[in-house]
């Protein structure tokens, strides 16, 4: 269609169902009609029912008993349409389904906008250019619109997800790229705490980097020379090196009980420990 705004065919299409117009809301579905007729629709029928199969007989003209039905079906581009219209007391609803996707348009016609049911188009719907711009724009533009930004979504997801594979965990190599040295920097405990590059692999001095300290500095104790961890009853290996280590548990707990022993730091005397007369 050249002219968005101008259908053809209102004469014929009037002529063959005047004797089944009963009032105002037939006139505007037969224009609605003839606008989705303009623009490459073609009606295979009445009802809702979504099945399609394609080989549906297709015709440019109304179905006999379309204004007691009220459902239409539309074929447009390979994809089966519903047309459900709801007549109101100042007018018609209609609704354009896509069951294929379940798009779906909505216009509302004001019974009003039909001055008189005899005559051209221009004398019977004076705004009928209106009228086919918003049809056009809520029924045809949306359900374009739509159909191109589900194939736009499906393409960013796709493009997305490829892009997180590549950029996944598996492509990252594994083990440290620098090995830490097993050695303690007794002026270096807490170091890293301090320095806010840490992070990013070992405090940084005049332009030169450093591995951090095993333990990384600030702990109550630093972890020993050897990965040994015997004394707190732990497996070899199970603190990884540069990991922070409190121990949880005297180191001595395990050793046998010696009456001679002096109490560790941590025990409390008895109460009245200093009372003379108790």
């Amino acid at each position: 269609m050249s002219d968005r705004n101008a259908i053809f065919g209102w004469d014929l299409l009037y002529r063959s169902e005047q004797h089944n117009i009963r009032g105002t809301e037939d006139v505007l579905i037969c224009f609605v009609h003839l606008v989705l007729i303009a623009n490459r629709f073609q009606c295979i029928g009445l009802g809702d029912s979504k099945t399609f199969e394609g080989n549906e007989p297709r015709s440019e003209a109304l179905p006999n008993g379309w204004n007691e039905v009220l459902q239409l079906r539309y074929v447009f581009e390979g994809k089966l349409y519903l047309l459900l219209v709801t007549k109101m007391d100042d007018g018609v609803m209609m609704n354009l389904v896509r069951p294929h996707d379940r798009t779906v348009g909505l216009i509302e016609l004001k019974a009003s906008s039909v001055k008189t049911r005899n005559g051209s188009l221009d004398e019977m719907i004076p705004n009928n250019k209106q009228l086919i711009a918003y049809v056009v724009d809520q029924f045809i533009d949306k359900m374009k619109s739509s159909k191109s930004k589900d194939a736009t979504s499906q393409t960013t997801s796709h493009q997305q997800r490829r892009i997180l594979l590549q950029h996944s965990d598996m492509n990252i190599p594994v083990g440290n790229p620098h090995p830490i040295p097993l050695r303690i920097d007794p002026v270096g405990v807490g170091r890293a705490d301090l320095d806010p590059l840490a992070g990013m692999g070992g405090p940084r001095f005049g332009g030169l980097q450093f591995p951090p300290p095993v333990g990384g500095g600030g702990m109550l104790f630093q972890p020993p020379r050897r990965p040994d961890f015997e004394r707190h009853n732990l497996p070899p290996g199970a603190i990884p090196p540069g990991a922070r280590f409190d121990p949880f548990r005297p180191p001595d707990a395990d050793r046998p009980f010696n009456p001679r022993r002096y109490p560790d730091n941590d025990e409390m005397p008895p109460p009245g420990f200093d009372d003379m007369y108790m």
